[in-house]
């Protein structure tokens, strides 16, 4: 009975609620692209496949200067000043747009100047780039999340999901070129957006209003964040870029294949973050520092043996996934595949740490570990692409995510004592202290 009280009680609990719309979602989203992604990769072929790709590594570059960092501190400012949402929601949103503004005419000329013989990479990334404006409404994000009324996004990311999926159908049945391909990103977000405002005035929220003054005061607090961003662009699009220049679009269709498999589950991680990361924030924020503790390192734990499972599962399969995906065509990224996903370990360590960074309050310390994440990428690409191909920028990124999640952070004193609760956690230190606490107590019992 204990334990059906237990999970009764797990169920009603509004947090694993919003997580359950979250993880369902993105299963829904994961096989529906899935099946659509890989019918597109298939007919477009390593080249175009390429080529498309490479152009929006750009463009999601600069979905990072685009974002402005914003989420985590519009969340903490939410639950800070409930009475003022409208006002902080609506500066983050005025100012997120002015940025995508001139992000849109940036990454056109950037690609322009790189590629100035090819203007179809011209038109695919100026096509590709209007999902930027759609991503500065994107902030009412941090509304949902906070309220744990995520299903709402859910409901408009699924609805986005279907919508560019039968957009893409009907391009593969009519036979469309690359460039009717280009524009799927950004009818996605545009969907995404349109519903998102459409709940967020049903569900009352309050009305949005714009203060340059309260827009500048989040822009001072998450700069960190903002460049945090770019140095994680740098190291999460600069491979496909520096493939693209070094090599061949066919190349970068390969590598691109390999990250894609890496990243159709990355989506339960990622849930589990999301979902938890208001309650860990109010712990803190109540003084509950033993719980709140505790709870951080719960969720170490679940994402750290979560990923390392999946990953040595893909690890083993990685050529019939490939094969039963996407044919023998694309076989050139077994070997990238099976450097690459574990990188998504390290990456979700890093994930979580964004938790413990706004909670300890040491934001101005991510940038430092991040920049010397951005500059070991870097220079690895620059002498391993040249030596080892797509599989040499793989290598670089795992060895870039294990620098920024774990090494950099540990060079600095204020953040040192972030590496043993990760250890602690991924060693499940606290689950075994608890119990034998537990047993002891027990064993006192008359």
């Amino acid at each position: 009975m204990n334990v059906c009280h237990k999970l009764k009680e797990s169920l009603n609990n509004k947090s694993v609620r919003n997580s359950g719309w979250i993880i369902g979602q993105q299963i829904f989203q994961m096989l529906l692209q899935l099946i659509v992604g890989v019918l597109t990769a298939r007919y477009l072929g390593p080249a175009n496949y390429g080529a498309l790709n490479y152009t929006a590594s750009f463009v999601t570059f600069f979905v990072s200067i685009t974002t402005l960092g914003m989420e985590g501190v519009v969340i903490k400012k939410l639950i800070d000043h409930p009475d003022d949402e409208g006002l902080y929601l609506g500066s983050a949103m005025g100012l997120r747009f002015l940025a995508s503004m001139l992000s849109i005419v940036s990454v056109s000329l950037l690609v322009f100047v790189l590629n100035p013989s090819e203007p179809i990479k011209l038109t695919l990334v100026f096509l590709q780039s209007f999902q930027l404006s759609f991503k500065a409404i994107g902030i009412l994000d941090s509304w949902f999340q906070r309220h744990l009324k995520s299903k709402y996004v859910s409901i408009g990311k699924m609805l986005a999901c279907v919508v560019v999926s039968a957009y893409k159908v009907f391009l593969l049945v009519t036979a469309k070129s690359i460039v009717w391909f280009a524009l799927s990103s950004s009818l996605t977000e545009c969907v995404i957006a349109l519903v998102e405002c459409y709940f967020y005035k049903r569900q009352r929220g309050q009305r949005l209003r714009f203060r340059l003054s309260v827009g500048s005061g989040i822009l001072k607090e998450s700069y960190h964040f903002i460049i945090s961003g770019l140095m994680v662009a740098i190291y999460s699009q600069m491979d496909r870029i520096m493939i693209g220049e070094m090599m061949t679009d066919v190349d970068v269709g390969l590598y691109t294949t390999a990250t894609a498999v890496c990243g159709l589950w990355i989506f339960v991680p990622m849930a589990l973050i999301s979902s938890f990361q208001p309650a860990v924030m109010e712990l803190k924020r109540n003084g509950n520092d033993e719980r709140y503790l505790l709870r951080l390192k719960q969720l170490y734990s679940a994402v750290i043996w979560l990923c390392v499972i999946v990953s040595g599962g893909i690890t083993l399969l990685a050529k019939p996934i490939i094969y039963i995906l996407y044919g023998t065509q694309y076989l050139g990224a077994v070997g990238t595949l099976r450097i690459a996903i574990w990188s998504e370990t390290f990456a979700m360590i890093g994930s979580v740490r964004g938790v413990w960074i706004l909670c300890e309050k040491k934001n101005k310390y991510v940038k430092y570990y991040l920049m010397m994440g951005a500059a070991v990428n870097l220079v690895l690409n620059a002498l391993l692409i040249p030596r080892a191909g797509i599989n040499g920028a793989a290598f670089a990124t795992l060895v870039t995510q294990a620098v920024t999640s774990l090494l950099a952070p540990a060079l600095f004193k204020e953040t040192r004592a972030h590496v043993p609760i990760v250890l602690d956690a991924a060693l499940l230190g606290w689950y075994w202290r608890k119990n034998k606490s537990a047993s002891k107590e027990e064993d006192h019992e008359p």
